[in-house]
Formats: C-alpha cells, sequence, structure tokens
C-alpha cells in the first residue's frame, strides 16, 4: 500500500514538472528553494518542506507537493535536483526508518532517481548527508551514511543513471578520488 501511494506521488509530482520541458515554455530553472512545511519532526530530523522553481522569465512553479524534501540545488545548465526523505516511517526514537533519495529533473524533461549508495548495504536506513553537481553538470555525487559508522560516496552518470564510481566505508580524505573530495571532510585523515 506505501508502495503504490508513494508512486501515485512520485508520478503526479512528476507531471507537475514536465511544463518547463515542454514546446510551448523556453523558461530554463533559475533558481530553487525549499518552502518549509511545518511537522513535528521540525526538532529532530532536517526541515523539509517543498520545492520551489524560479525560472529566467521570473515565473514561479511548486514541484513537489508532500513536503519531503530539502537541499535543493540548480546546475548551470536548469537541471534541478533536491534529497527526499521519508518522513512517514520515523521511529520511537525519533529517526527516519527507510533512506533517502536524490531526485533530479533534467533540463529536458528527464526525471531521475538517485539511491544514496552504490551497492544495497546490509541495513535499510541510508541517508544522503550531502550531495551536489559534478563534471559540468553531467554527473552528481553524494555522500550518505546510515545511522553510525562512516561516510560513503558514489557518483552517478545524469545521462545513464548509472553509478560512475564509489567508494563503500572509511575512506580517508587523501585516499579520495578528486570527485569525493568536495564532499569529503580534509580532517578524515
Amino acid at each position: 500500500m506505501h508502495t503504490m501511494l508513494r508512486t501515485a506521488v512520485i508520478f503526479i509530482s512528476v507531471l507537475g514538472l514536465a511544463s518547463y520541458a515542454g514546446a510551448d515554455s523556453p523558461a530554463v530553472p533559475k533558481r530553487a528553494s525549499i518552502q518549509v512545511v511545518p511537522s513535528r519532526y521540525d526538532g529532530v530530523i532536517t526541515k523539509t518542506g517543498n520545492v520551489e522553481v524560479v525560472f529566467e522569465d521570473g515565473h514561479k512553479e511548486m514541484w513537489t507537493h508532500d513536503g519531503n524534501c530539502h537541499s535543493v540545488l540548480v546546475s548551470d545548465n536548469g537541471d534541478v535536483g533536491w534529497i527526499r526523505i521519508d518522513k512517514q516511517h520515523v521511529d520511537e526514537r525519533m529517526f527516519p526508518k527507510g533512506k533517502d533519495s536524490l531526485v533530479v529533473r533534467q533540463a529536458d524533461g528527464t526525471t531521475r532517481e538517485f539511491s544514496p549508495y552504490a551497492q544495497p548495504p546490509d541495513q535499510e536506513d541510508w541517508y544522503i548527508e550531502d550531495w551536489r553537481f559534478a563534471d559540468d553538470g553531467a554527473a552528481v555525487i553524494l555522500r550518505s551514511m546510515g545511522h553510525h559508522g562512516p561516510s560513503s560516496f558514489v557518483k552517478y552518470s545524469l545521462a545513464t543513471g548509472k553509478v560512475e564510481d564509489s567508494r563503500a566505508g572509511y575512506t580517508p580524505y587523501n585516499q579520495l578520488p578528486a570527485w569525493a573530495k568536495p564532499l569529503g571532510n580534509p580532517e578524515d585523515c
């Protein structure tokens, strides 16, 4: 039931995103922000909300409506990405259960969803700590982890949606590949 509902919400959200990719609307996203939706979890987990996009021509659109998004970024070529968390499953310790995903709406109208890890870990509760566009907007990089333990890094191609490289488990900063260093901590020796 929850999977069907989530699929329906994703489908409806994606339908709402189609407007800027069509021939009638040459406008490209210029900036985006999260419009916070108050939640009983605001003091415990990251404040989340809906993605609002402002286009080059000045018009605005609200791209999501479930209130579970944060960390929105816009690439130089107009791709828009954000982290979506599942606030529907929070345990008694106020930890979200499940996993985050990175959603990227590309300027050509393609929407891709990326997992916080390259290979599924033993546990399901993995969270995206940080992310950004890389390689002049051709890729995205993510840093993720479970409730405890080291961060992992993964790089995805936006063209194919496939993993280009990854580092799982503890990797000292000086041993991280160049693509992962923007998300790494130089104090991790």
